[in-house]
């Protein structure tokens, strides 16, 4: 249900070693063993996926200079017919495995540059094997499209100079986009999908109070870069930037809505966060928590390293709207009344933020 597209390239991945030796190949068909792996892969987050014929105990841990992430598996082996496969991708740079001396399996991800990571087993509730996803989250992520390959947005327009006192400018940002579909829940709605149709309401809705203006970083089912959209919002000079995605979660019943502002805490020199981005965060989340048709995920502002959210000048915010795995929430992001509902909290949380901070 959560898994992303998945790339598949024909080249046996023997930089590591992953074959191990045939002794331990033909042990004890008792033992836990991979027999499988997959890769997805989105600009900003990659999933290592591993079918096992059982479940298993695992252990991941963080470690830097160099920045790697190491699984260890117990008492693990790997099928001789096993296919493993490299790819080329923008967070993991190599994977190499090795076992040890107790019986555990060890696989080392060394990565392009610093991600957050987690580990997790997905149990199928029909009986079927269990599969082990180790997965990546871009934490400073740098896309090709800011190298000049961007195709130009058409929301974009040149400010032009104001008499008096000018529009409120918020830069609205739905997450994800072409061949990034992000969240895909169960009954196939897409987070960019969710992402784009309730920021084009919110929008509207902007554009429709006087003194105010609003621009998206996208206004169709099209791919921009990370730090594109960053830039989008600077071009607008932005008095603040909203982006809008979908949560998904491996537990089914993980629901509501959560905001995050820009943690850049565990950096070798770390930056304080944004008062104005805090502020920004509880605005919103007040404006959500007062709407009966919504509910919170987490109740208080949350601090992540987005790196969508690196304009420290702008107040900036990240909105997880619903959860995509929770089935429910998926059936209720298709209607919209309940875009609607999300949209006029958004729009509410905004407008309250702008009057407390003096911005009219």
């Amino acid at each position: 249900m959560l898994d992303r597209r998945f790339v598949l390239k024909a080249l046996a991945l023997s930089m590591g070693g992953l074959l191990l030796p045939g002794s331990m190949v033909h042990a004890a068909m008792s033992r836990p063993r991979i027999t499988d792996v997959r890769f997805s892969t989105t600009p900003n987050r990659t999933r290592i996926i591993f079918s096992l014929n059982q479940e298993i105990k695992h252990s991941l841990a963080t470690l830097r200079d160099p920045d790697r992430v190491v699984l260890d598996l117990q008492d693990t082996e790997l099928s001789s017919d096993l296919n493993l496969l490299s790819f080329t991708d923008p967070i993991v740079r190599k994977v190499r495995t090795d076992s040890l001396g107790n019986g555990t399996m060890r696989a080392v991800f060394e990565l392009q540059d610093d991600a957050s990571s987690r580990a997790f087993l997905l149990k199928d509730k029909e009986g079927g094997r269990p599969r082990l996803v180790v997965e990546f989250t871009a934490t400073d992520t740098r896309d090709e499209a800011d190298a000049g390959t961007a195709q130009p947005n058409r929301l974009e327009r040149p400010l032009v100079a104001r008499k008096g006192k000018r529009d409120i400018v918020i830069v609205l940002d739905p997450g994800h986009g072409g061949i990034d579909p992000g969240a895909i829940g169960a009954g196939g709605v897409k987070e960019k999908d969710v992402a784009l149709s309730v920021a084009r309401q919110v929008a509207r809705e902007i554009n429709a109070t006087p003194g105010y203006k609003a621009f998206l970083t996208r206004n169709e089912d099209r791919f921009v870069g990370l730090s594109r959209r960053c830039a989008i919002a600077r071009n607008h000079k932005a008095d603040l930037f909203i982006s809008l995605h979908a949560d998904a979660f491996h537990i089914p019943s993980a629901r509501g809505a959560s905001v995050y502002c820009l943690s850049e805490r565990g950096r070798r020199n770390p930056v304080p966060a944004n008062q104005k981005s805090l502020m920004l965060g509880n605005t919103l989340l007040s404006a959500i928590a007062s709407t009966p048709s919504l509910s919170l995920h987490f109740k208080t502002i949350k601090q992540a390293r987005f790196a969508v959210l690196k304009t420290q000048e702008i107040p900036s915010v990240l909105v997880e709207m619903a959860f995509l795995s929770n089935r429910q929430e998926e059936m209720l992001l298709r209607k919209s009344s309940h875009q609607a509902s999300l949209a006029k909290a958004v729009t509410v949380g905004a407008k309250n933020f702008v009057q407390k901070t003096g911005l009219v």
